[in-house]
């Protein structure tokens, strides 16, 4: 792994696209394909994969994207690569490849492509054929990062090669309103849903106290929205609405479908399918939809109405864990994460099977060692804290979970959706321990 490190900070980096142009026999377009059609077999050029290495200059880096597909070590050579397209515009949008009659077959998977054939008249063509499996993929990886980069066709392929100058369609819409500091997002619709079936964003609801009773906060799909609206001090918004809920007589429930629910608190944004979905459940369980508010426009609500928070907090008891863990300042690689993670990882794969196993104890061996060694990731700590739930070593737990919240907070990079993780299981295990 030591050799990204060494990459990217070497003094000159050049990502060369060359290898995700345009496959070059693929200037001439295929007829639409059908059972009785044959198309033309290309010739096979080859040379995509992951490749790191100096260019002519000498001070550049040339960097070339791995295939989307993985192989299955199939030997045969009748693989192809097809496309899907809407036969009104000739925009693409589903990229594959396969074997005998796989360009025509329901795709399970590809329920957006799914949706798209069943509302547009839509046909298929191929691109190459007479491939082997990895020629295939390979094919398929620089089909896909052409489509990408030089037309403006939305791509409903989960996955896409790197270093493509757009995404696939599934990031918010262009028309989706910019997010901003201490404002509340909106629950978008996707460019896919977008362009495709006429779905728009839609904003959250106005707060109103009375349907702030018994509350459920949605955490479904924060990503890089959290740093922006929070200033990465989330735990300090969702604290704050928390303690003047609580403080003024109003629940926080677990689950969003919970019979005396008044109203869901979203922390990020999300797709305004699932909005409608969870909605069409709640209407279906409870017999009513359910007011939809967001964390910042909760926040700002009730600062406006009861001021400065009114703490529920009560003191905390002793915490006083007994452990035989090195303290953080001995451990091994911990300014190289890369190295840390070879050292270390190996003892927390083996620790987690043990965890998993009922040997709780030697877990706790592996991951103190895994964590001696430099292995710091959210994984570590949530094992850690199950394998002390499992002992009921509730002050293990708490003191565990403290010190992933510290490194978290240090670390660079949104880390807000993983320390309020963290904090809320801390906060079940402290109440277990008060009991």
């Amino acid at each position: 792994m030591g050799i990204f490190s060494k990459l990217f900070n070497s003094k000159k980096i050049e990502v060369e696209l060359g290898e995700q142009k345009k496959f070059e026999n693929v200037n001439t377009i295929q007829k639409p394909v059908s059972e009785n059609t044959n198309s033309n077999k290309l010739p096979y050029t080859g040379g995509l994969g992951f490749s790191i290495g100096p260019n002519n200059d000498g001070d550049k880096i040339n960097v070339t994207s791995l295939p989307v597909g993985v192989s299955t070590g199939n030997t045969a050579k009748d693989f192809y690569v097809y496309e899907w397209f809407i036969k009104e515009t000739g925009e693409v949008f589903y990229v594959g490849k396969g074997r005998g009659n796989r360009y025509k077959e329901l795709h399970q998977r590809a329920y957006e492509a799914e949706k798209i054939r069943k509302m547009y008249e839509t046909d298929s063509r191929f691109i190459a054929t007479g491939l082997t499996e990895d020629e295939a993929i390979e094919l398929e990886s620089k089909e896909i990062a052409r489509i990408l980069n030089e037309t403006n066709h939305r791509l409903t392929n989960r996955h896409i090669p790197l270093f493509t100058k757009r995404d696939n369609g599934y990031d918010r819409s262009p028309s989706t309103p910019k997010i901003q500091s201490e404002t509340a997002p909106v629950l978008y619709a996707c460019e896919i849903e977008e362009h495709y079936f006429g779905i728009q964003h839609r904003d959250f609801d106005k707060v109103q106290y009375q349907n702030l009773k018994s509350v459920a906060f949605i955490t479904r799909n924060m990503r890089d929205e959290i740093s922006i609206i929070y200033g990465g001090n989330l735990e300090k918004y969702k604290d704050e609405v928390t303690n003047m809920l609580i403080a003024n007589g109003n629940k926080v429930l677990k689950s969003k479908f919970a019979k005396s629910i008044t109203a869901w608190i979203y922390i990020g944004d999300d797709y305004v399918t699932n909005y409608n979905k969870d909605q069409e459940k709640a209407l279906a369980e409870l017999g009513v939809q359910i007011p939809t508010y967001h964390l910042i426009d909760v926040w700002k609500h009730l600062k406006n109405n009861f001021g400065e928070v009114a703490s529920v907090l009560k003191e905390e008891p002793l915490i006083d864990p007994i452990n035989n863990r090195v303290l953080l300042k001995n451990i091994k690689n911990v300014h190289d994460w890369e190295k840390g993670f070879d050292k270390g990882y190996p003892y927390y794969e083996e620790g987690d099977k043990e965890r998993k196993a009922g040997n709780i104890l030697r877990a706790i061996e592996l991951f103190d060692k895994a964590r001696y060694n430099g292995y710091n990731a959210p994984a570590l700590y949530s094992s850690y804290a199950m394998a002390y739930r499992k002992l009921k070593d509730y002050d293990n737990e708490i003191a565990i979970l403290d010190e992933a919240i510290e490194r978290s907070k240090a670390e660079k990079g949104n880390n807000e959706t993983r320390i309020m993780e963290f904090n809320e299981r801390r906060a079940k295990v402290l109440a277990l321990k008060c009991k």
